[in-house]
């Protein structure tokens, strides 16, 4: 599976990854987020393969990718997913700010 050009513009044009400071890769059946400054990696969006429903994957400090919560991997649409991470205090901080 390839990268898909949609789903990558609606990563690219959430707030906190306007103006670079986040960068998306797309590997292994999901678009991975890294901070461009440190390359220290902050979230993954693994594809469901059900329309365009994603998985939100928090780096583990055991190395890899983990579920955020005790309640597993929970699959959502895109928007939603992105939503979530747009008000999460962590990407807030990488809200680029407008004048």
């Amino acid at each position: 599976m390839a990268a898909d050009p949609a789903i990558l513009k609606r990563i690219r044009s959430c707030p906190f990854a306007r103006g670079g400071r986040v960068l998306v890769r797309f590997r292994a059946n999901g678009y991975t987020l890294f901070a461009r400054r440190s390359g220290e990696p902050l979230v993954r969006l693994r594809l469901t393969g059900e329309r365009d429903e994603v998985v939100v994957l928090w780096p583990s400090h055991r190395g890899g990718w983990q579920p955020p919560g005790d309640f597993g991997a929970v699959a959502m649409p895109l928007d939603l997913a992105l939503q979530s991470l747009i008000t999460n205090p962590y990407f807030l901080d990488l809200r680029q700010t407008y004048s």
